[in-house]
């Protein structure tokens, strides 16, 4: 009868533990088993994070936190789409806005490509302004994952409150293809940062950016034609 090496068994057996200690130790430091604290009462700023679906929900919840005065002034933030053109326009252009929210509504436009991103940008930003806390509005699902990113990547001393809007393409389950799409693209983007991302270090500085006001808020540039 053929014996197996020895060495073998010995060696699955250590790279078994090795990666039962980095999945936990990973899991521990990315807060998974961690508690949420409850939301504050009210805050100057609320940053709705880009990213989200066709209904705006994101956008709508953020509206409604102003609107019932848990913060002053709304920030949607709008990643690149090209051609000048950036999320926070349509957004911004979606909502109904009276005279006076205008007026406490800004888009921050940058060239953010990811929630880590986003998460560098909205410490530097804000840190600039003398705030201490910032409300932060993204989708239910996205909420943990944005959590841990912000206090990983956030290196500003603002403290960052994660608030969960309704997605109803998540909120429909394996049903619909987009449903199934979006499940599988999440959890798989929440092995990953847990796993690896959020090991590597925060270098360099934010992305561009550029805050807009009204009466400039969802302004769309002139088309490349000529009249």
């Amino acid at each position: 009868m053929e014996r197996r090496p020895r060495g073998r068994g010995g060696l699955a057996k250590l790279v078994t533990l090795f990666v039962i200690l980095w999945t936990s130790l990973s899991a521990w430091r990315a807060g998974v088993f961690s508690i949420p604290d409850p939301l504050p009462n009210h805050v100057r700023y609320v940053m709705v994070l880009d990213g989200q679906g066709p209904s705006g929900s994101r956008a709508l919840e953020g509206l409604r936190l102003v609107r019932e005065g848990n913060a002053d002034t709304l920030v949607l933030s709008g990643t690149e789409i090209g051609g000048g053109y950036a999320y926070s326009m349509l957004w911004v252009r979606m909502l109904p806005l009276s005279g006076a929210e205008r007026q406490r509504t800004l888009e921050l436009r940058s060239g953010c490509t990811s929630t880590r991103d986003e998460a560098r940008l909205a410490g530097s930003v804000f840190s600039r302004l003398g705030q201490d806390t910032v409300m932060v509005v993204t989708s239910a699902y996205h909420a943990w994952r944005a959590a841990s990113i912000f206090h990983r990547s956030a290196k500003s001393g603002v403290v960052f409150w994660i608030h969960a809007a309704p997605d109803p393409t998540w909120e429909s389950g394996w049903s619909t293809r987009e449903g199934q799409k979006m499940r599988f693209l999440e959890w798989t983007k929440r092995v990953v940062w847990t796993l690896w991302e959020q090991w590597l270090p925060v270098r360099g500085d934010p992305p561009w950016h550029a805050f807009i006001r009204s009466p400039a808020l969802g302004d769309f540039p002139p088309p490349a034609w000529s009249p």
